[in-house]
């Protein structure tokens, strides 16, 4: 269960780097709403934003995983970068960096990832209308 929470927290994060891409060339590649460039630098800011929280806020980002030891939790989130233990024993990783980072870098696309959702049904709506 835990690994396909972590397959599909990567998914989504190929999914923003997607998104960012074409967000960016959004206005060239046809119609969009006249005011994209300024909502486009405004995702990149909240985007900023969020990334700098998540950074911050790694060991406050706890959910609990079972085992039979008793429960522990993992921080970070979507993409676990320390595990706790019942005794509260920290474990870190060799890659916990990598998955601060990713993290980060996650929370830093999801909002253009909106905004290009937006932007897709914007132009769906005017291509019906």
């Amino acid at each position: 269960m835990l690994i396909s929470i972590v397959v599909a927290a990567g998914l989504l994060m190929l999914a923003g780097i997607f998104s960012f891409i074409q967000a960016w060339g959004f206005p060239a590649s046809g119609a969009s709403p006249k005011n994209w460039r300024k909502l486009f630098y405004w995702t990149i800011a909240c985007g900023l934003l969020l990334a700098l929280l998540s950074w911050l806020a790694t060991f406050w980002m706890l959910y609990p995983y079972p085992n039979v030891l008793g429960e522990g939790w993992f921080a970070g989130m979507p993409f676990m970068v320390v595990y706790i233990d019942a005794n509260q024993n920290n474990y870190h990783f060799n890659f916990t960096q990598v998955s601060v980072i990713a993290n980060a870098c996650f929370w830093f696309l999801m909002p253009v990832t909106i905004l290009y959702l937006y932007g897709l049904q914007w132009r769906r709506l005017r291509a019906s209308a």
